[in-house]
């Protein structure tokens, strides 16, 4: 009997060491964090920029065109050319244009795209950060339900800003644009479905993809 009560008091201690030292993990957090390490946002914008990116720039809508369609009919700017990432009353469009630079601050470059060109359609970003995901999603390229988690979506959509920065904006800064001078571009905006129903804004926010100056 005192050997069974030794045996016993022994397997219990050994138990207790052994649920101690033992640390269980759920296989499939342990696959998803591994998944999660080895993705690398940086890599997947630059190919994103690079190789995809390019191939839609010609369903870009010209500028003026859009802002027209804003005014008069906003229900089939959406349809035509709007894109959102789920659910959304802010919609992302890609568009095109040339105008004349009227001004140029530190968040930007005032453009006018229509005629007579004294008044500001457009403000091109310029400032070395940009907010938001306007290129992300305007260019229908990137679904967030192929993300196991948002935040290698909001990942991706901070890289390609610092792209834009990088890219786009320095070098054309570089080039010191000015009043009076004509620039191209390819950009991005983010505009909310009910945004002309009390008057056309001041302008429209255009994150660039592609400036050039002439």
């Amino acid at each position: 009997m005192k050997n069974v009560c030794k045996y016993s008091l022994a397997a219990g201690i050994l138990i207790f060491l052994l649920s101690q030292s033992i640390h269980f993990e759920d296989l499939e957090a342990i696959r998803q964090q591994r998944r999660r390490e080895a993705f690398n946002a940086a890599q997947y914008a630059e190919d994103f920029w690079l190789n995809q990116l390019p191939d839609v720039l010609d369903e870009a809508v010209d500028a003026k065109e859009l802002i027209e369609l804003f005014k008069t009919d906003m229900p089939r700017a959406i349809e035509r050319h709007g894109k959102a990432p789920g659910v959304s009353r802010v919609y992302t469009y890609l568009l095109r244009g040339e105008g004349t630079i009227l001004s140029v601050g530190t968040d930007g470059v005032k453009v006018s795209v229509g005629e007579p060109r004294t008044n500001p359609d457009i403000l091109i970003e310029t400032g070395l950060y940009i907010p938001g995901n306007a290129v992300r999603d305007a260019s229908g390229l990137i679904d967030v339900s192929d993300f196991s988690d948002t935040m290698k979506f909001n990942e991706i959509g901070g890289e390609i800003n610092k792209i834009i920065v990088r890219d786009v904006i320095r070098p054309f800064l570089d080039k010191e644009p000015a009043a009076d001078r004509t620039v191209r571009f390819f950009g991005a905006t983010q505009v909310a479905q009910d945004a002309f129903e009390d008057g056309t804004p001041e302008f429209l926010r255009v994150v660039p993809i592609r400036l050039e100056l002439e």
